[in-house]
C-alpha cells in the first residue's frame, strides 16, 4: 500500500518534543509486517528523472537482485533498512552501532562526527555521521555503492546520493519509527521519502547467519554442485 509523504510524516508520528532528552534505543527489535506491504512505506507517487524512470522499468528482480538463489550475496544500503530479520541497536561512546542479523552486518554510526572526507571509499554500507535532535535520532548516510532503494521494488539509487534517517521511540511505546529521506537528483527530480516500523522484542536475540548458496558454480548445475552444496547443510 503506498501512502503519501504527508500521511507517513503522520503515520510515524515525527515531531521533535521541545524539552526531549536523547533516547535509548537499545535493544533487539523485529519487523512488525512481515510479509505484508507495509514492511516498506512507500510514497504515493515517484518523482522520476528520466534516468531514473528508465532505471526503474528496466527493473528485473528475476535477474537484477542479487539475493535470488544466493543466500550470501551482499547486501547493500538504503536496501538493508527493509530487511525483515532482526535488529539490534547499542549506544557506545561516541558510537551508535546497528547490527543486523543478515550476514552479521554491523552499521557504526560516528555520533557528532565530522563529514567524510574527500577521498572516502564508497561502500556497501556507505558512511554514516549522527546527531541527536531530542527524542529523534538523525543519521545522514553517504558514500554507498548505489543500486536500488528496496530490492523487491527496485527504485534506483545512484552512488551520489545522501540519505537522512530519522529513528524515534514511541513514547511509553515498544515501535521504532524510522524515516528515510532519500536525496538522489540522478534519479529523482525531489527528494524520495519512505518509511518502516520495528518493534521492541527484548526476548528476541540476533542469530549468526550461516548463509548458505544455491548458486552453481561456473553458472551450470551438475551432480558435483549438488553433492558439494548438500555436504555444506
Amino acid at each position: 500500500m503506498r501512502r503519501s509523504a504527508l500521511t507517513l510524516v503522520s503515520m510515524l508520528g515525527f515531531g521533535l518534543l521541545a524539552n526531549a532528552q536523547e533516547a535509548d534505543f537499545s535493544g533487539v527489535y523485529i519487523s512488525v509486517y512481515v510479509g505484508s506491504p507495509d514492511t516498506v512505506i512507500l510514497p504515493e507517487t515517484y518523482p522520476f528523472t528520466a534516468e531514473g524512470e528508465r532505471a526503474f522499468n528496466g527493473y528485473d528482480p528475476a535477474t537484477d537482485d542479487p539475493r535470488v538463489g544466493n543466500d550470501c550475496a551482499p547486501r547493500r544500503m538504503p536496501a538493508l533498512l527493509w530487511s525483515a530479520d532482526p535488529v539490534e541497536f547499542s549506544h557506545e561512546p561516541g558510537l551508535t552501532v546497528v547490527r543486523f542479523e543478515v550476514l552479521d552486518l554491523v552499521r557504526s554510526i560516528v555520533m557528532d562526527g565530522d563529514r567524510p572526507a574527500s577521498d572516502q571509499p564508497h561502500t556497501e554500507l556507505g558512511y554514516s555521521v549522527g546527531h541527536w535532535e531530542g527524542d529523534v535520532l538523525i543519521v545522514e548516510t553517504s558514500h554507498m555503492l548505489g543500486g536500488v532503494i528496496v530490492n523487491d521494488v527496485g527504485l534506483p539509487i545512484s552512488p551520489e546520493a545522501r540519505l537522512t534517517e530519522r529513528y524515534r521511540r514511541e513514547p511509553g511505546g515498544d515501535n521504532l519509527l524510522v524515516e528515510v529521506l532519500v536525496h538522489d537528483p540522478v534519479n529523482y527530480a525531489e527528494p524520495l521519502r519512505l518509511g518502516r516500523v520495528w518493534t521492541f522484542a527484548p526476548n528476541e536475540e540476533i542469530r549468526p547467519w550461516d548463509c548458505f548458496s544455491l548458486e552453481m558454480s561456473d553458472g551450470e548445475t551438475d551432480v558435483d554442485d549438488l553433492a558439494r552444496m548438500l555436504e555444506q547443510l
